[in-house]
């Protein structure tokens, strides 16, 4: 049993707080009982050790050989040449930062180990959320969610810290809570947190279904933004982890980069707070549209921002934005000097944030670009790697993936994306349509066609077109065939080319893919718009 005399004040001054034994230790458990310590073995053991050394009396003989052999089982430690000690003291304070970032975030005594020493620190924390928000953020506030029947309360809770914690992965936002400053669907608490937005919901549980609704408010008009309202039967959970999987869908949908909060400040053409906020919006824009003039107005809000400050978010938005002014069509000196700005910014964005899947996504447009196919579908799945629950990284990345001659595999991670963000832009499905077609599911590929629709772009009518003339529907494949035409009356002369210049395919997927241009050669109909001449007549 610790010994109280070595608590974490030592003979304490009159005034001071002292803070019991029995209290560490109930901190001590919760930390090792998180979702950020339980796959962290090491980490929960180092913890584990320091602190009941710190409680006894002994955190001053605390050195890197005691710590190696009691923590690590290292019975013959060289600090000279070994430095596994102090990469793992660095990653428990990162697993520490972690956990007092989200299911840590209302504890009030809290346990750190402060850089150049293994004694840890001991301190009383007051809960109360930060008020101060950024003018370079929107701040949301979340409220704890109202939990009634078996099991709701710790579902409810849990999933109320996983959402937070996604939220704070969105570049963008300022995020408060979880807050049960107020009951559930009162607005008057989170206004003076200076909150823009309020997320509140519901947890309901029966012995036969689990019950999800929530919805995004905005304070100032008091209009409900978005809802989700969703059932799961209890039958078909088998083992699902529901906090995971409807934390993703809430965070996704609401604080994604094309996600409820920026969509809606660029529908009402809200003024932008700050060159930050407006860079932001601008980057979103040309997330939504994709067209030349929201690429120029992206680049110079961008330069406008990065002339302030540098950050790694800002830094791999601009290399972003450098790959896309490649994708529009540049010569090839302006090629070459686009994608060497757009590396060199993704190579300063790690150099400040090392797990940047944002950069990882400009290098692997980069290698894209340069026809390094296994180089950027490497770059594309550590950004996915490191962003799992991003529906924006993971429609980036899995174009990439699938460009690269990984169709499934890329389609699979596009897919993941929808099902978090559905409403993210239809022109992702445009590399699902063609994923399609490579395979010879041509229902498949009209269904993912269908949603895209891109002005200034061919892929959607071109894959709705060899889509429907696969599947007889001839009149109706020509007339999407002469949008395609209008935009280039060449495409037909060489579609091959078109496609192995920009992605990779096995022998059977280019002849697969090449099959359905079959109905559109010279001769197979009357005109360019007309159906087709051989008598065969549309469904």
């Amino acid at each position: 049993m610790p010994d109280s005399r070595g608590s974490s004040v030592e003979e304490a001054p009159v005034g001071v707080d002292v803070i019991a034994p029995e209290a560490v230790v109930l901190a001590l458990t919760a930390i090792l009982d998180s979702e950020a310590f339980r796959s962290a073995p090491r980490s929960r053991d180092f913890l584990a050790y320091i602190v009941t050394e710190h409680l006894a009396g002994r955190g001053d003989r605390l050195g890197e050989h005691a710590v190696a052999r009691h923590a690590l089982g290292r019975s013959a430690y060289d600090s000279r040449l070994n430095s596994s000690v102090r990469v793992q003291a660095s990653r428990l304070r990162t697993a520490l930062q972690r956990y007092y970032d989200a299911e840590g975030a209302s504890a009030t005594i809290r346990i750190s180990l402060p850089p150049g020493t293994y004694d840890p620190v001991v301190a009383r924390h007051d809960p109360c959320p930060d008020t101060s928000t950024s003018p370079d953020a929107v701040a949301v506030a979340v409220l704890r969610f109202v939990s009634t029947g078996p099991g709701a309360e710790l579902l409810g809770s849990t999933l109320c810290d996983a959402i937070v914690r996604r939220l704070r992965d969105f570049p963008g936002l300022t995020v408060i809570g979880p807050s049960t400053l107020a009951p559930a669907g009162t607005d008057a608490a989170p206004r003076p947190l200076g909150a823009r937005f309020i997320l509140e919901g519901r947890l309901t549980s029966s012995d036969d279904a689990v019950a999800l609704e929530a919805r995004l408010s905005d304070v100032a008009s008091g209009d409900v933004a978005w809802r989700i309202a969703e059932c799961v039967a209890t039958a078909d959970l088998d083992g699902s982890r529901l906090d995971d999987r409807w934390a993703a869908a809430v965070a996704g949908q609401v604080g994604d980069a094309t996600g409820v909060i920026f969509r809606r400040a660029l529908a009402r053409e809200e003024h932008a707070g700050s060159a930050v906020h407006a860079a932001r919006l601008a980057y979103t824009d040309y997330l939504m549209t994709g067209t030349s003039e929201s690429v120029a107005a992206a680049a110079a809000a961008l330069d406008r921002a990065l002339g302030l400050q540098s950050t790694a978010e800002l830094l791999a938005m601009r290399g972003a934005i450098h790959n896309a002014e490649v994708n529009q069509g540049t010569t090839a000196t302006e090629r070459d000097r686009e994608l060497r700005s757009a590396e060199r910014l993704a190579r300063d964005a790690l150099a400040l944030d090392p797990d940047s899947a944002a950069a990882y996504l400009v290098l692997a447009g980069t290698a894209w670009q340069r026809r390094q196919w296994e180089l950027a579908h490497r770059h594309a799945t550590r950004a996915v790697d490191l962003a799992p629950w991003n529906p924006t990284v993971l429609m980036s990345a899995g174009t990439v993936q699938a460009v690269a001659g990984d169709w499934a595999g890329g389609a699979q991670t596009l897919r993941r994306g929808f099902r978090i963000n559905p409403v993210h832009p239809g022109s992702a499905h445009s590399v699902t349509a063609l994923a399609c077609l490579v395979a010879g599911d041509d229902a498949g590929a009209l269904a993912e066609a269908s949603l895209v629709h891109v002005p200034g772009q061919l892929w959607g009518p071109l894959y709705r077109a060899l889509a429907l003339a696969a599947l007889g529907y001839r009149e109706q494949a020509w007339a999407e065939m002469a949008q395609v035409l209008e935009l280039d009356p060449t495409f037909l002369q060489d579609p091959a080319t078109y496609f192995t210049g920009r992605a990779v395919f096995t022998a059977r997927e280019l002849e697969t893919l090449l099959a359905h241009f079959e109905p559109f050669r010279p001769g197979r109909a009357s005109s360019g718009t007309g159906p087709a001449a051989d008598g065969a007549s549309s469904r």
